[in-house]
């Protein structure tokens, strides 16, 4: 354990970190892979993509997946299994880009994984009373990390929630750090399974806003 707390501990000190992020979305077309050099924090962020490739799934794969995508009613078991099942294929497509890129798992400082969303339950959908906003994704953090070799974060919309949220959108955090220029106003627009998108204020001492544009077309 200490040998881990150490590790993480050298990663924080470093200017500049290497980071793969997965993004699998709503679309279930496949996984998004970027490869990418980050440095600094807050408004001063600084990012460098290094490579970036979007792997289809297996038809199979995708149907599997379907089977619990945005249903209210599903077989316990299969969720379960398809945690970690999702877990596996994203770990094996992740080993089939560093072996393509001719990277080590050690060249690598932290791989960050979105998961797959399976459902997204705010209370303004849900309806009910008393209940929380809520949302779902699956591929089990720990089955990634040990597939691929990499220190791997997670549940980014679980913390939005946390905060006080929906947990989405979620691009905004990034948009913001990234695109945000000091007396322009931006809108930046995310084409996705569900788009959104994201108001940047050129007056940055006002919110930054983030907005779906509207329902998914099954």
């Amino acid at each position: 354990m200490f040998s881990d707390l150490h590790q993480l501990y050298q990663i924080a000190k470093k200017p500049e970190r290497r980071i793969i992020g997965l993004m699998s979305g709503t679309s279930l077309d496949g996984l998004d892979i970027a490869l990418c050099k980050i440095s600094g924090s807050g408004y001063q962020t600084r990012v460098h993509l290094e490579r970036f490739e979007s792997i289809p799934f297996e038809p199979g794969f995708v149907e599997q997946l379907k089977t619990v995508f945005a249903r209210e009613q599903v077989a316990l078991q299969d969720l379960t299994l398809l945690h970690v099942l999702i877990a596996q294929e994203h770990a094996r497509l992740v080993r089939q880009f560093l072996s393509k890129n001719k990277l080590h798992p050690n060249e690598v400082d932290v791989l960050a994984s979105h998961g797959q969303t399976v459902f997204h339950a705010p209370r303004r959908l849900h309806g009910l009373e008393n209940m929380p906003n809520a949302t779902l994704q699956l591929g089990e953090p720990d089955h990634l990390a040990r597939e691929t070799g990499i220190i791997t974060l997670s549940d980014f919309r679980q913390k939005h929630l946390a905060a006080g949220g929906e947990g989405a959108p979620l691009a905004l955090y990034g948009d913001a750090f990234l695109f945000s220029k000091k007396d322009t106003d931006r809108i930046l627009l995310n084409i996705g399974g569900i788009a959104n998108f994201s108001f940047l204020p050129g007056d940055q001492s006002q919110p930054v806003r983030a907005l779906d544009t509207g329902l998914e077309i099954p």
